[in-house]
């Protein structure tokens, strides 16, 4: 297994992974016009915009199994308040991939970044029913912290946002536990 920064290289695989891991996820949540319009074309597109363009404090990070890529993560920082709010924007992996401490050392690396970027307090947004990742969230601490409905543009989710006030903390939490099984 190994975690590393992404690159423009890597838009397309990080494109089918997000296609496969959404579908694999989200199939039976979401309504069926979500699906439609999710597609590889779309996703490489958006990835592609994300490495040419990347938004201040952005990063992404690429999962290998196997020397096959298996999952991705991303994060941001908000700076519109008082302090820095680093967000998890995306953690994705494959089910194949699932259940191995990938995601744990997924989100010990997204920690690790925003936390080296100067932010403590980290959120992240998961759908309702999306249960297997909010169980995730709270084995790592996550607090609840609001519930909303995410505005879409395709999927108007019922979401719940948690978070953490300390990323290092979060960070070594998920790498003990990447660590210990």
């Amino acid at each position: 297994m190994a975690i590393r920064r992404a690159t423009a290289a890597d838009a397309e695989a990080i494109a089918a992974i997000h296609v496969a891991a959404y579908d694999e996820t989200y199939r039976g949540l979401a309504p069926p016009e979500v699906f439609e319009g999710l597609n590889l074309e779309r996703r490489t597109a958006q990835w592609r915009r994300f490495f040419a363009e990347p938004p201040p404090d952005a990063a992404a990070f690429l999962v290998e199994q196997d020397g096959e890529p298996a999952g991705f993560g991303s994060n941001g920082i908000d700076r519109s308040g008082p302090s820095p709010i680093g967000w998890i924007k995306a953690v994705y992996l494959l089910k194949r991939a699932q259940g191995r401490g990938l995601g744990l050392a997924m989100m010990a690396t997204l920690a690790e970044d925003l936390a080296a970027k100067g932010v403590s307090e980290v959120r992240l947004d998961v759908a309702v029913g999306n249960d297997h990742a909010e169980a995730f969230y709270q084995r790592l601490g996550g607090a609840l912290l609001s519930s909303q409905v995410d505005p879409g543009p395709i999927w108007k989710s019922p979401t719940r946002t948690y978070g953490w006030t300390d990323a290092a903390a979060l960070a070594g939490a998920a790498s003990r536990a990447a660590r210990h099984g």
